[in-house]
């Protein structure tokens, strides 16, 4: 992480406040005072990093409620805890005492208003998790493809939203092991408190990667608009099957 982006990620955590919803607020306005002075040092600024990291801010202050469940703010958040946490062991590294006890105290502020915010979305996801046979099926995926974290992620609270996910996937045209695989992928599971919550964002942002956008979907009910309706006449009928 460089300092740049540091600086970038400090920006981020002083929109949070105003995307999240009023419980959240206090705790989230609490991380981005903590979070300013570990944003400062004598290091020079990366920025190039820093601009890529303030245009991916901006799409989430354009559209910071997508998902009207309050699912989108949540991967926002867990995405922001890990990008803090790195912060912290980055200045850990260098030794650089005073901004590492900042960004600490900002992460206990993002947990708090994490656990505000991502709780109620997954008990709602959780509440649609899918019978016992196809979680059956989904457990055997995850035994095959990561072992040795597989009875953690069973025992998990979250499993029965992370079986709500893997299902919306299968729902969209997603094979539950491909979507895990991709998932897995991402990022080890070795530091996650719980990696049933962890898997459950990353499929879901993988969802959103893999789903048209608005322009897409516009055009494609222009194009299925546009479509013929009447049956072809017979002449065009024979020349389609020649």
């Amino acid at each position: 992480m460089a300092q740049g982006q540091l600086t970038a990620l400090g920006g981020a955590l002083d929109l949070l406040p105003l995307t999240a919803l009023a419980a959240a607020r206090v705790e989230l306005a609490r991380a981005a005072v903590a979070f300013e002075r570990a944003t400062r040092s004598r290091i020079a600024a990366d920025h190039a990093s820093a601009r890529a990291l303030r245009r991916s801010v901006q799409v989430i202050w354009n559209d910071p409620t997508r998902h009207g469940d309050g699912a989108g703010l949540a991967m926002l958040l867990d995405a922001t805890l890990t990008a803090v946490a790195y912060a912290m062991h980055w200045h850990r590294t260098r030794q650089h005492a005073q901004q590492e006890a900042a960004a600490e105290q900002a992460l206990v502020h993002l947990q708090a208003a994490y656990a505000q915010i991502a709780d109620p979305v997954l008990v709602g996801l959780a509440s649609r998790t899918p019978s016992p046979q196809t979680k059956r099926r989904y457990a055997h995926h995850l035994k095959q493809i990561v072992p040795e974290h597989a009875e953690r992620i069973l025992n998990d609270p979250a499993w029965d939203a992370l079986a709500a996910v893997l299902a919306e996937a299968e729902t969209a045209g997603r094979t539950a092991a491909t979507v895990l695989g991709l998932a897995l992928s991402q990022r080890i599971l070795d530091d996650a408190r719980s990696p049933a919550r962890a898997l459950t964002w990353r499929i879901r942002r993988l969802g959103e990667r893999h789903a048209p956008g608005s322009r897409a979907q516009a055009a494609n009910s222009r194009q299925a608009a546009e479509r013929p309706t009447t049956p072809p006449s017979s002449q065009e009928s024979r020349a389609r099957r020649r």
